[in-house]
């Protein structure tokens, strides 16, 4: 169904509750997924708001009920000349964006995820208009921000500026010691929404036809970006135990740095499980989600204990009602799956854990449709707008007390 078009009076109505600025730097994924569907919850709260984004950045059967500022850039070049253009394509939209809210003079900004990556180059700006009194909220999808390039002490500054100019964030759960938030930092607990346009598609009934699973055989999913932080190759080992069993890898390589299909195709082939282990090696585009976790018996979500964070494939399994066999660090989903039944949860990094989750949800098929509905219920863009504007409330209460 598609939202009904804004009307002069609705715009009107709009500007008078003020512009809410929406950074949406991801142009694809779950937070691009994440940024559209609360820009589209607070334009239905009777806000005016502005995505400030890529071209491209999902091209949704939905109306979107927010205006979008297509400014933003990326570089499409590979090589050492392509990560140059990169960097200086991320300076680029951080500057634009500090234009825009002197232009527009936004309520608040909202950060679609708090990066501090290469924050030298862009954040001095935003820390200038944040000590003017601009407000800054961001979504700290991942509170715990590891070093990925460079020597500690660029790490370290970045994150100092990326602190030095929020004034609050909103977190999926309970945030870990070890991400150092300062105390300055205002907090708002806030659940994933569901993907609702993904869930409009039809599935595909032929997705086992085209990769030779048998129809009756059980099928594990694991689904997105193939990243080491997944664990598959310790999945695949434990498929070992279970003849029976077949893995559908839906998702492309995420980076040089990280393994690649091709080195977990080679792992299948010497472990004799060639036939069973079977790869979808690209992006997968919205309109072939639902086939992915229709065709599926469960899902697996077994991440490194480094993982912290909340995982927006959990959202399609539990639309699908699909269990989910996870392992993690300690974080949101960790709390999520202690809170609700929606599958097996076991201890990360380890072939057994994983062998023995897997042998009790095969052995022992539960009717968790309980489970979905209350996690569904709990998790919904409305609970997570309203934990925005409250944690925006906070903010301006904390700006109006007098230093002391």
């Amino acid at each position: 169904m598609r939202d009904e078009p804004l009307t002069p009076a609705d715009r009107a109505a709009r500007a008078a509750s003020g512009t809410i600025l929406v950074s949406a730097q991801s142009h694809f994924g779950g937070i691009a997924e994440h940024a559209h569907y609360q820009a589209q919850e607070l334009a239905r709260r009777g806000f005016d708001v502005v995505m400030l984004c890529h071209r491209d950045h999902l091209l949704r059967p939905t109306a979107p009920l927010y205006r979008r500022i297509p400014g933003l850039r990326r570089s499409r070049r590979k090589g050492f000349l392509g990560r140059l253009v990169a960097v200086a394509a991320m300076a680029f939209n951080f500057w634009l964006l500090a234009w825009h809210m002197v232009r527009l003079q936004p309520r608040f900004v909202l950060l679609d995820a708090a990066s501090e990556y290469f924050a030298p180059l862009w954040a001095w700006p935003h820390i200038l208009l944040h000590a003017t009194g601009r407000i800054y909220l961001a979504n700290l999808h991942d509170p715990v921000r590891s070093r990925h390039f460079g020597p500690e002490w660029l790490h370290r500054w970045s994150l100092r500026l990326i602190y030095a100019l929020l004034d609050g964030g909103l977190v999926h759960g309970p945030v870990p010691a070890e991400a150092g938030l300062p105390a300055s930092l205002a907090l708002g607990l806030a659940p994933l929404g569901p993907f609702e346009d993904t869930y409009s598609h039809p599935a595909s009934p032929d997705l086992r036809q085209r990769f030779g699973i048998p129809a009756t055989a059980p099928l594990v999913l694991s689904f997105g970006h193939v990243a080491d932080r997944k664990n598959l190759d310790l999945l695949i080992e434990a498929l070992a135990d279970f003849p029976q069993v077949h893995l559908l890898v839906a998702g492309a390589s995420i980076g040089s740095t990280q393994k690649q299909v091709g080195d977990y195709r080679a792992q299948a082939q010497r472990l004799g499980l060639a036939d069973r282990v079977h790869f979808d090696d690209r992006f997968v585009a919205d309109a072939d989600i639902p086939s992915c976790f229709a065709a599926a018996d469960l899902v697996a979500l077994t991440y490194r204990s480094d993982f912290v964070s909340q995982s927006g494939v959990l959202q399609h399994a539990v639309a699908f009602q699909r269990p989910v066999l996870v392992s993690c660090g300690p974080g949101p989903l960790r709390a999520t799956m202690e809170s609700f039944a929606l599958g097996e949860l076991v201890e990360p990094d380890s072939v057994n854990a994983i062998a023995d989750g897997l042998a009790r949800m095969l052995a022992k098929p539960e009717n968790r449709a309980a489970a979905f509905s209350a996690y569904a219920e709990a998790s919904s863009w409305r609970a997570n707008i309203d934990a925005l504007l409250r944690l925006e409330e906070k903010v301006r209460d904390q700006r109006a007390m007098p230093a002391s």
